[in-house]
């Protein structure tokens, strides 16, 4: 057994003696993190962001070559080679600010997030006690949007993929209940993503990653080149009659976080249309936004690893398996 913070966490595989020591010095820099980070003022964590997103950028030379790739797939020659490498350190920056403030609003949330977090769009229906099913992806920080919501007296049900790090992984769970989040397991996700729907609470789900036709996805256009991408949200808004929102949250340069609907969906909207074809307007919303603001997303992950039989393979990266 394992002891971190205050939680057991039982290992039940053997693993080998370097992943347990790393596993444990993980833990210990996490543990350090969340007592310390929470004491850092605001301008002090927008400062370690920008240095460690420069240090990540200069250091991390595979996931700067996949953010490239991605850049070029997307945005072709109408960028320039010093337009891509200044959005991928944006990028990073972006990334390793969301990782900070995971630590940083743990404390004194509520009051964080009044001095820090906008809302826009307020008129729009989208903070309500309703039903609906909120997408967004691995931009900006989503975790914002959840404690919004949550503070705002919605349930909100979301499917966390668990971390390698089994300690770590317990404690984010922790964290995450919390705040008041309702954590879904992968297993079974369905049925309790349901419950949640139809007691009137939100599901949030980050759209933007791959998932294989086997267990749920689909392959639609994204930025011009076909990807899998999760039918679920579109499945669940079509079996409930509810809505979909589309929802984003990105920082300014002081650390004000600006949470904002791009679209919001009734159920009338989208009665006529396959699951697939809502995944695909959903695929396009969140290019939309990506487009728009490029710095925001996490360009290093490997989002065209998966190519479409069929289709023109030259199209795809370098990364891309068969």
């Amino acid at each position: 057994m394992f002891r971190v913070f205050f939680l057991t966490v039982k290992i039940h595989r053997p693993i080998p003696l370097t992943r347990w020591i790393r596993f444990r010095l993980e833990a210990w820099l996490f543990s350090i993190a969340l007592r310390m980070i929470p004491l850092l003022s605001r301008e002090s964590v927008i400062r370690l962001a920008n240095g460690a997103g420069w240090l990540a950028f200069r250091l991390s030379r595979r996931d700067r070559r996949i953010a490239l790739a991605n850049l070029d797939l997307a945005f072709g020659e109408t960028l320039s080679k010093i337009e891509k490498r200044r959005l991928v350190q944006r990028s990073f920056t972006s990334f390793v600010l969301t990782g900070l403030d995971y630590f940083w609003f743990s404390c004194d949330r509520e009051k964080r997030l009044r001095d820090w977090v906008v809302v826009h769009n307020e008129n729009w229906p989208w903070m309500r006690r309703e039903a609906m099913v909120a997408v967004t992806a691995h931009y900006g920080n989503w975790e914002v949007l959840g404690w919004l919501t949550i503070s705002n007296g919605a349930t909100v049900g979301s499917v966390a993929k668990p971390v390698k790090n089994p300690l770590i992984d317990a404690e984010v769970n922790r964290l995450r209940t919390q705040s008041g989040q309702v954590i879904v397991p992968r297993e079974g996700a369905l049925k309790s993503l349901v419950r949640i729907l139809k007691g009137g609470g939100t599901v949030a789900l980050l759209l933007d990653q791959d998932t294989l036709p086997a267990e749920g996805g689909a392959f639609v256009p994204f930025f011009g080149v076909p990807v899998p991408i999760s039918t679920a949200g579109a499945g669940l808004a079509l079996k409930l009659k509810i809505p979909i929102l589309m929802a984003y949250c990105t920082s300014d340069a002081k650390g004000v976080y600006h949470c904002y609907a791009r679209e919001f969906w009734m159920p009338e909207d989208i009665r006529d249309l396959s699951a697939e074809q809502v995944t695909a307007r959903i695929a396009a919303s969140l290019e939309l936004q990506i487009r728009n603001e490029p710095a925001y997303w996490l360009w290093s992950y490997k989002r065209w690893k998966r190519r479409l039989p069929g289709f023109d393979p030259a199209r795809y990266p370098f990364y891309a398996d068969c």
